[in-house]
């Protein structure tokens, strides 16, 4: 392939992923939610000079989302689309590796077309189907960066297996990368293990080749997050959330729920994009990778690297507690390349038993649209309904009533809250009341205010009631947390959020 066409490609690739996306941003999925809203807030107070190690009030997830997005904030301030686009940056990251992956395994494979089966894994994973191209401009922190950062290790880590370039070298970046994936977010064990498992029973007995510089690169890449640990009495390991369903309940709720909608199959709502045809399409599917791993274990050099994490990290996955949530498709991010990389592989190798000459050379460009319109397309179209003039408009509406009214205090929902305080570039601060979502977990005490910030929270609710507004959504109004009887507030409903003004006393 020569260069002007692997540069078209590129740039052909890149205008559909992000025309996709651009479509989306201008729909119901453009609305930036208090848990992005955060990502961004806390990008603003790094700028101004905070510098903390994990995701305020959680004490787990790593914040590099937000000190790359941090320059953006000194230079531009608060902005929501190159906020939420955010998460697109990782994504062609991943896309990257996945060439790299796809390439390597095919040479090692003795592929005629290396490059078209590397072509198509990347543009699977950029074009990435269902609710998994929302995630793509979800500004949630760490999740898109921990799907790149996990894939990366795996590779890394076949390259030490095959005993690839230098070794020493690639050791350490395979423990760096697999460190901080931890870091990143505790899920990604669910990945980590199953990749760590091959170079620690490969090289089991290399202690000076792969224990002792693998270890101390994964610890050293922590180190600030075991020094804020040791600082806060381990506050990592002690916030179990309550069980919300058994562990088989949500094992096989990712492959009745998660994984359906990742891969575009299943609509939010939990419907069949096509009925029975689309549970009939997802089953192939799913017996596509079946294939693709029993040939990445039997015929690809290394191969067992990516095929034990597509398999194994939905049982350790299911051992967490608050994984029973699969409505937005966010926890298949740990195991998705994977499964990219299992269905391109078991394609490849049904093409070349075909013997067509036909069939190799069209195989990418057939495989691409059918993902787009199969899978991308017809799930974007469904699910995101129709395009609206400005998506975050509420939040906006909220903010100038807020400042023409002379208000720098706001509490309230706290899927209000960090929004107003994000699209308000912090002119109005901002603490979660009367709603026990993100404020108030009984399982973490020594977390009382959950995702905000703590002296922010003390700052707002010790002001004057005369100096607090109170904004709701409408069918959840707190009116219990109001400080002044309800009848010295003016009542304003506002697109489904209800805002209670105080009224000066004459």
């Amino acid at each position: 392939m020569s260069r002007r066409l692997r540069w078209g490609l590129v740039l052909i690739l890149g205008v559909v992923g992000y025309a996709i996306r651009g479509y989306l941003l201008g729909t119901k999925f453009g609305e930036l939610n208090a848990d992005e809203a955060f990502t961004g807030l806390q990008a603003l107070e790094i700028a101004k000079g905070d510098l903390p190690i994990v995701y305020r009030g959680i004490g787990y997830t790593g914040i590099v989302d937000s000190y790359v997005f941090a320059p953006f904030t000194m230079l531009f301030g608060a902005r929501v689309v190159p906020l939420k686009l955010l998460t697109s940056l990782w994504w062609i990251a991943s896309s990257v590796v996945m060439f790299h992956v796809l390439r390597s395994i095919r040479r090692d494979s003795g592929c005629e077309h290396p490059d078209r089966w590397a072509w198509l894994g990347a543009a699977m994973l950029w074009l990435t189907p269902g609710a998994m191209m929302v995630v793509s401009i979800r500004a949630w922190e760490a999740y898109g960066l921990l799907l790149a950062t996990t894939f990366a290790s795996a590779f890394m880590v076949r390259r030490v297996v095959l005993k690839e370039a230098n070794v020493r070298r690639d050791v350490l970046w395979a423990g760096a990368l697999l460190g901080f994936a931890f870091y990143l977010h505790p899920m990604t064990l669910a990945s980590v293990i199953p990749i760590a498992l091959v170079p620690c029973w490969t090289l089991r007995r290399r202690f000076r080749d792969w224990w002792i510089p693998a270890l101390g690169s994964a610890v050293f890449v922590n180190i600030p997050f075991l020094a804020w640990n040791v600082k806060n009495d381990w506050l990592s390991l002690s916030q179990p959330s309550p069980p919300m369903n058994s562990t088989w309940d949500r094992l096989s709720s990712f492959f009745t729920g998660l994984l359906p909608r990742a891969f575009g199959f299943m609509n939010m709502d939990g419907s069949w994009i096509w009925g029975a045809v689309s549970l009939a399409i997802y089953l192939l599917a799913l017996a596509l990778m079946v294939f693709g791993l029993t040939v990445l274990v039997r015929k690809v050099p290394g191969g067992i690297v990516f095929a034990l994490p597509a398999a194994l990290c939905w049982p350790i996955l299911s051992l967490f507690n608050n994984m029973w949530f699969v409505e937005d498709g966010r926890y298949s991010s740990v195991g998705f390349p994977f499964l990219i990389v299992a269905m391109v592989v078991g394609l490849a190798d049904i093409t070349g038993r075909l013997h067509s000459r036909f069939t190799a050379r069209s195989a990418f460009a057939v495989a691409l649209a059918v993902w787009l319109g199969v899978l991308v397309l017809p799930w974007s179209k469904v699910n995101a309904g129709p395009r609206v003039e400005d998506p975050n408009d509420r939040i906006r509406v909220l903010v100038e009533i807020l400042e023409d009214e002379g208000f720098r205090y706001a509490a309230g929902n706290y899927w209000l809250m960090n929004p107003i305080e994000y699209q308000s570039n912090q002119r109005i601060h901002v603490a979660v009341h009367g709603h026990p979502w993100g404020a108030l977990f009984p399982w973490r005490p020594k977390l009382p205010w959950g995702v905000s910030f703590a002296q922010r929270q003390v700052e707002v609710l010790s002001q004057g009631p005369l100096d607090i507004a109170y904004v709701f959504l409408a069918g959840d109004e707190r009116l219990e947390v109001l400080p002044l009887p309800v009848e010295q507030y003016e009542r304003r409903e506002v697109m489904g959020a209800v805002m209670y003004l105080p009224l000066v006393p004459e």
